[in-house]
């Protein structure tokens, strides 16, 4: 089990404390979020010396709405693939996994055309059209784009695992792939050991949170059924935690007794799967 930790949840004054906390808490990786206050171009010098100084690797890059690349105006859209590709780029740099990526989500809405296509078909068909010719486009990496399925609260395409899946087997590149969230899946999959053993070798990560989205530990989810399930498909990247609040994000408690803690806890859950 390799576990890992969003930089938006780490304390530390920079990314070189938050590296080494996150090593001292016993975490094996850890995942760093692009948003409006954090260019990766920017810092790539600086993930880099905390890698070394930590031992720690990115697990892999999580993005923010503002790269959600299927958005009506083309101009916006063609700029949010092309800073897709360079995110995939610099994650083959720091040998990270991925690049986590939700389609598109609210306020961004394709129409509903029924009879002849509904607004999630409609969705569906523009994204495979779009998500195909930009990966054509992609030169050689292990790195891939990492489709992350949410609750329907919060988007309506892809809230299942199966239908991040099925897209990512549409479009039928190796550097696109599905991503698995524990606590959108306790809202929307029936079963969830049942959905990711159907996405066996599609899946590419894994974030958890509890059912309440705090840590894991702090809520009621049962995790040892879906951590059975990824090593019943032989899964061995990363496990990452990924826990929010309405003001953002959020550990319960202080961090260096409740991150050991949940890295405590996961791991007892894993060996007990």
């Amino acid at each position: 089990m390799r576990l890992a930790i969003q930089t938006l949840l780490l304390p530390g004054r920079d990314l070189a404390e938050q590296f080494d906390n996150a090593a001292r808490y016993g975490f094996d990786g850890v995942e760093i979020a692009i948003d409006p206050t954090f260019d990766l171009t920017m810092h790539m010098a600086e993930v880099q010396r905390a890698m070394k100084s930590s031992g720690l690797p990115v697990s892999n890059l999580c993005t923010h709405p503002m790269h959600d690349p299927l958005v009506p105006d083309s101009n916006e859209r063609a700029r949010r693939l092309q800073v897709l590709k360079e995110l995939l780029s610099q994650a083959d740099e720091l040998g990270a996994s991925g690049v986590v990526s939700v389609p598109v989500r609210p306020p961004y809405q394709f129409p509903d055309l029924s009879p002849w296509k509904d607004s999630y078909a409609l969705t569906y068909d523009f994204a495979i059209a779009a998500l195909t010719e930009w990966a054509a486009t992609l030169p050689s990496g292990t790195a891939a784009l990492l489709l992350e399925p949410l609750n329907r609260y919060e988007a309506h395409f892809l809230n299942r695992i199966g239908q991040a899946v099925d897209l990512a087997q549409a479009i039928g590149h190796p550097r696109v792939q599905a991503l698995a969230d524990f606590f959108h899946m306790n809202i929307e999959e029936a079963d969830i050991s049942a959905a990711l053993l159907a996405a066996g070798e599609r899946l590419g990560m894994v974030h958890v949170a509890d059912n309440n989205r705090l840590q894991p530990g702090r809520g009621c989810l049962n995790f040892r059924p879906g951590f059975a399930a990824l090593k019943a498909i032989g899964y061995q990247n990363f496990i990452s935690i990924e826990c929010w609040s309405p003001q953002g994000p959020v550990i319960e408690g202080a961090p260096d007794s409740a991150l050991p803690e949940t890295v405590h806890f996961l791991r007892s859950e894993w060996a007990g799967a």
